[in-house]
C-alpha cells in the first residue's frame, strides 16, 4: 500500500470513528437547555438557546455525515486506534469550547482550555463567578467532566457500529493502561457493567449528599464531577462552600466525609469496585496496588495532618479531617479542596507535587501515572538488586501478584515515567520565564497539576487565567498528555504515523 493510500485509509478510520461520538456530543449539548429552561432569572433565553444549539447542530450533523460516509475497519492497528482516541478528543474538546465563547464572551483559548480541562477532567478552570453563573454552563461543564470520566470512547461501543476487537482497541488507546485486574467478561458485556457501576456510584452520591442538607442541583453537579474524579463545582469556593456556611449545613462535615469516599471510589479500579458489589470485601486490600494505595493514603495523611497542626496551629482531629480530604483529592486527582492546596505547609507542598503526578489505581477515572507503575518500578529495582546478589546463571523471574512480569510492561512504566519527566521539567522552566514574578514550586506546580489531571495549583484561578496564551497551551498540551498517557497524542502529532 503506497504511502498515500495508507494517509487516505487511515485519515478515512479516524473520521469514521468520529460517527458515533460526534452524534452523542450533539445530544450532550442538548441537555443543558433543560437548566436553562428551568432557571428563573437566567440569561436571556436566545442567548443561552445560541450557544448550545449552535454546538449542537453542528456536532449531531457532522456525526451523521461521517457515519453515512466513512466505514470503520473491522481491525484496527495500534496505530489506528492512537490516532482516532486522539482525534475524538480533540474534536470533543473543540466543540464543547464553543458555549463558553457564544454565552460567556470567554477568550476563545480560555474555553478551549476549559473544555480541554473538562472532558479530562483535569479540573483546572478559567472561569471565576461561579456562583453568578448561568446554571446550563454549570451543567455543560459538569456534564463534559462526568462523560470525560466514563470514557467518550464508551459511546463508540454503545451508540457507534464497532464491535470486538476495534472497541477494545479503542479503549486500551485512551491511555497506555496497565492493567490489574480484568473482568472475566466479553468487552460489551464489561463496557455495560462499568456504565452500570458509574450511574449507581452518581446516584448513591446525589443521595447521599442531598439527605445531608446539600440543594439537589449541588448534590447532582458534584457526584458527577467526583465520580469522574473532575472536580470542577458550582461554586468557586469549591467543597469549602458549604463548611463556611455552617449555619445553612450543620452536616458539612459529614458532607466532606461522604465525598472522601466517593473520590476514593473514583481513583480505584472499577475490577475492585465489581468486587466488592459483589460482596468480596477482600478487594480492598488485594494486590499490590491497592496495598499501595492505602500506603500512600495513611502516610501522607498523617503526614499532612501533622505538618499543618504543629506549623499552624489548629486542633489535630480538624487537621486529620482536612488532610484526609486534600489527599483523598490529590490520589484520585479529583481537585476538590477544603483548605487551598497552596495555604498547606512548604512539607505539605512538596509531597503534594509528588502525589499529583503519582494518581489513582490503573483502570479508574483518576489520572496521574498509576500506583500500579510505581509497583512495577519498585518491582525492577528490586529485581536488579538481586540479579547482583545471585549466581550468574541463577534463573529468578519478578511477578506482581503472582503473575511474572515481562519485559515490556517494565519498558513501558519506564517510557512513561521519563516522558512525564521531560513535559513537567521543560514545562515548568517555560512557566517560570513566561510568570517571572512566580515561585519555582508555584510555576512547576501548574504543569503539575496539568499533566496529572488534577486541577488546583499552588496559585489561585485568577492568576491562572493572568497568565500568557503560551502558558496556556502548554497546560492544555499536559492535560491531553496527562489524560491520554502521552502515547497518542506524540502518535497523532507525528506525520510518519500516519502515512508508515
Amino acid at each position: 500500500m503506497s504511502r498515500q493510500s495508507l494517509w487516505r485509509r487511515r485519515a478515512g478510520q479516524v473520521l469514521a470513528y468520529h460517527g458515533p461520538v460526534l452524534t452523542a456530543v450533539g445530544l450532550a449539548l442538548l441537555v443543558p437547555l433543560i437548566a436553562a429552561a428551568v432557571e428563573a432569572g437566567g440569561l436571556p433565553p436566545a442567548i443561552e438557546l445560541r450557544g448550545f444549539l449552535i454546538p449542537a447542530v453542528v456536532a449531531a450533523a457532522s456525526g451523521q455525515l461521517l457515519l453515512r460516509t466513512f466505514r470503520g475497519s473491522s481491525q484496527l492497528s495500534p496505530t489506528d486506534a492512537l490516532l482516532v482516541t486522539t482525534g475524538v478528543w480533540l474534536s470533543t474538546s473543540l466543540l464543547g469550547a464553543v458555549p463558553y465563547v457564544l454565552i460567556l464572551n470567554t477568550p476563545p483559548i480560555n474555553a478551549l482550555h476549559e473544555s480541554i480541562s473538562g472532558f479530562t477532567t483535569a479540573g483546572t478552570t478559567m472561569l471565576t463567578g461561579l456562583d453568578q453563573m448561568p446554571r446550563s454552563i454549570i451543567v455543560w461543564r459538569a456534564l463534559t467532566q462526568w462523560l470525560g470520566g466514563l470514557g467518550i470512547l464508551l459511546i463508540i461501543l454503545l451508540v457507534g457500529r464497532s464491535r470486538g476487537n476495534p472497541a477494545f482497541s479503542l479503549l486500551s488507546a485512551e491511555g497506555v493502561k496497565v492493567s490489574s485486574g480484568r473482568l472475566s467478561f466479553n468487552f460489551r458485556q464489561a463496557a455495560v457493567l462499568f456504565l452500570l457501576i458509574y450511574l449507581i456510584l452518581t446516584g448513591a452520591q446525589v443521595l447521599l449528599t442531598t439527605l445531608l442538607g446539600m440543594p439537589l442541583f449541588d448534590s447532582v453537579m458534584h457526584a458527577m464531577t467526583t465520580i469522574s474524579t473532575g472536580g470542577f463545582s458550582p461554586h468557586d469556593e469549591s467543597i469549602a462552600f458549604y463548611r463556611n456556611r455552617p449555619d445553612q449545613f450543620p452536616l458539612f462535615a459529614i458532607m466532606e466525609g461522604v465525598i472522601i469516599i466517593f473520590m476514593m471510589a473514583g481513583g480505584i479500579n472499577f475490577y475492585v469496585l465489581f468486587r466488592l458489589g459483589r460482596g468480596d470485601l477482600r478487594a480492598l486490600w488485594d494486590g499490590l496496588e491497592m496495598r499501595l494505595l492505602w500506603l500512600v493514603f495513611g502516610s501522607a495523611t498523617l503526614i499532612t495532618a501533622a505538618s499543618g497542626w504543629l506549623i499552624l496551629g489548629g486542633t489535630p482531629l480538624d487537621w486529620l479531617h482536612r488532610s484526609g480530604f486534600e489527599i483523598a483529592s490529590l490520589i484520585s486527582t479529583t481537585g476538590y479542596e477544603l483548605t487551598a492546596t497552596g495555604d498547606f505547609p512548604r512539607l505539605s507542598l512538596e509531597l503534594f507535587l509528588l502525589l499529583m503526578i503519582l494518581g489513582g489505581c490503573a483502570g479508574s477515572t483518576a489520572g496521574g501515572i498509576k500506583l500500579i507503575r510505581l509497583g512495577l518500578l519498585g518491582k525492577f529495582l528490586s529485581y536488579e538488586i538481586r540479579q547482583l546478589r545471585l549466581p550468574p546463571h541463577a534463573v529468578h523471574v519478578p511477578t506482581l501478584n503472582g503473575t511474572p512480569i515481562s519485559a515490556d510492561a517494565f519498558r513501558q512504566a519506564v517510557f512513561i515515567v521519563l516522558l512525564w519527566l521531560v513535559y513537567v521539567g521543560t514545562g515548568g522552566w517555560l512557566i517560570s520565564l513566561m510568570a517571572p514574578d512566580l515561585g519555582i514550586a508555584q510555576a512547576y506546580s501548574t504543569v503539575f497539576t496539568a499533566i496529572g489531571v488534577f486541577g488546583p495549583s499552588f496559585i489561585s484561578v485568577s492568576e491562572v487565567i493572568a497568565l500568557p496564551e503560551a502558558a496556556k497551551i502548554i497546560f492544555m498540551i499536559g492535560m491531553l498528555a496527562g489524560r491520554l498517557e502521552i502515547l497518542p497524542l506524540l502518535v497523532f502529532f507525528n506525520p510518519i504515523a500516519w502515512r508508515s
